[in-house]
């Protein structure tokens, strides 16, 4: 494996970064980090997946947008314990937006879209993985766009006081990435009293709405259940690839979902109720 040349091209919102990722690639391969909006000329080959980029507490954009790229990732490796391949890059948009286009061949088992720094060599953020879901994207061709797709975005940070606030986890969670997510309701809004469970294959923890006494643990205990006010945010460290399943007593109903962590990512999950 060898780092490849990375290439900027003229931005139309943006201007030049001249960093280079240390992701690795292959050795024939070369990464083309495209400028925000992608493709303007009304000849794009592929697909692109656009949308906002959102912190994952304060759910506002990244305060530092031009130190950020947006990568579509195929995660297919993952399963065997590779790591994820990039299938596109864009620089991310003043406003916070982003929009990586030139996609083709999208996996059946889904897609990320990962908010990291362009520079590692001055990092600010934690790496992140969004899904997007096959069904979304199986369809789309040359210039078609998926729209609305929020990215989360775990800062730095944010990230070592979350492994500060992970009191049974022995380890490091920023680099050993950790699966953090959102249940929701049917329409959109946080629960409280949602639990997750894997048949005890990951430790999960909840976050609540006051901090002073530890992102997740009140009154020196820690918390079982999503709290609404917190955004319904929990957070497993180290999660395995497996089947998660949410659950409030029987007030909502959540479809299981297979996900899992990466190495070094805050990956997310969503947890959308079905009634």
């Amino acid at each position: 494996m060898a780092r490849i040349a990375l290439f900027l091209l003229t931005t139309s919102c943006i201007g030049t970064r001249d960093v280079e990722p240390e992701w690795e690639y292959d050795e024939e391969e070369e990464l083309v980090v495209e400028t925000c909006g992608g493709d303007d000329t009304g000849t794009a080959d592929g697909f692109a997946i656009s949308g906002s980029i959102k912190d994952l507490v304060t759910l506002e954009p990244p305060s530092n947008p031009e130190a950020l790229c947006a990568y579509a990732l195929n995660p297919t490796p993952v399963l065997s314990g590779g790591e994820p391949d990039v299938m596109a890059a864009a620089a991310v948009c003043e406003n916070g937006d982003y929009e990586v286009g030139g996609l083709s061949d999208p996996p059946s088992i889904g897609m990320f879209i990962s908010i990291a720094d362009c520079d590692e060599n001055a990092p600010t953020v934690m790496k992140s993985a969004t899904g997007v879901d096959f069904d979304d994207v199986k369809d789309l061709g040359d210039g078609d766009v998926l729209e609305g797709q929020t990215a989360y975005l775990v800062t730095l940070e944010l990230g070592r006081s979350v492994d500060e606030a992970l009191t049974d986890f022995d380890g490091d969670a920023v680099e050993t990435g950790f699966m953090s997510g959102f249940v929701l309701d049917a329409s959109g809004e946080p629960v409280s009293g949602g639990s997750l469970a894997c048949g005890g294959c990951a430790d999960f923890y909840y976050m609540d709405a006051d901090d002073s006494d530890g992102l997740f643990t009140t009154n020196d205990q820690r918390n079982t259940a999503t709290d609404a006010a917190a955004g319904g945010i929990f957070v497993a460290p180290a999660a395995p690839i497996f089947t998660y399943e949410a659950a409030d007593g029987g007030a909502h109903t959540w479809d299981s979902q297979l996900f899992g962590s990466l190495p070094g990512y805050a990956s997310f999950l969503l947890f959308n109720a079905i009634n």
